[in-house]
């Protein structure tokens, strides 16, 4: 049965439900150094959508004459780490900074919502958690899916999905084909954003750009860790 008020509105927690595969126990699709890159990078991708913070050059700017809270604890952190450099941090150092502890505090955050539910401790067993609701993954799934085969209007929080995805390799939780298949579908999300922003001037036209900087960090990442 659906839960009013359970689905997950921000781009961050969609993006965690993306990247957990709820049919064994909530694991992790990726690991979880590259997972909290991604979470970081959604969470700037929040911050466009909410018009908070625009990128110039492949710098992070904030709005300045903005100071109120965001309305999530978690998105603010992130904006006080680019309120607290001027003009703002580059985008993939801003990744890196933002990205230590958020899969803790996103996963703490949606057991407190309800969305995910921690299951009782088991010896020698990491935590264990299941979504209290397999729909609420279904219809994130859906919502990226419908948008890259155009049956659904544009809608930010989609479009930036839709460039987390192709970025993490998160092409097989869509559950939609091959990666071969979907990549290119991802990719035309993507292109176009620029363009259908450019008339209003919406931040969220940089968000391809955030999609890039998680995608070097996770190779930066990579590359280290051989």
């Amino acid at each position: 049965m659906r839960r009013p008020g359970l689905d997950p509105v921000l781009v961050r927690e969609q993006f965690f439900v993306l990247a957990h595969d709820e049919t064994r126990h909530m694991k992790p699709r990726l690991h979880v150094p590259a997972l909290a890159a991604g979470l970081a990078g959604a969470t700037v991708m929040d911050l466009l959508i909410a018009e908070r913070v625009t990128i110039e050059s492949g710098t992070v700017v904030p709005d300045w004459h903005q100071r109120e809270s965001t309305g999530d604890p978690v998105t603010d952190d992130v904006l006080a780490i680019i309120m607290a450099r001027t003009p703002g941090p580059a985008l993939p150092a801003l990744i890196r900074s933002a990205a230590p502890g958020l899969y803790e505090r996103t996963t703490a955050a949606l057991v407190h919502r309800g969305l995910i539910v921690e299951l009782p401790a088991r010896r020698w067993r990491k935590k264990e958690y299941e979504i209290a609701d397999e729909g609420v993954a279904v219809r994130v799934r859906a919502k990226v899916g419908y948008r890259m085969d155009g049956r659904d209007q544009p809608t930010p929080d989609a479009d930036c999905l839709c460039g987390l995805v192709s970025a993490l390799g998160l092409h097989g939780a869509l559950l939609r084909g091959t990666r071969a298949e979907v990549e290119p579908l991802l990719l035309k999300v993507m292109a176009e954003l620029p363009e259908r922003a450019r008339p209003s001037r919406h931040p969220v036209g940089r968000a391809p750009a955030v999609a890039a900087a998680v995608l070097a960090v996770v190779q930066d990442l990579a590359t280290a860790a051989m």
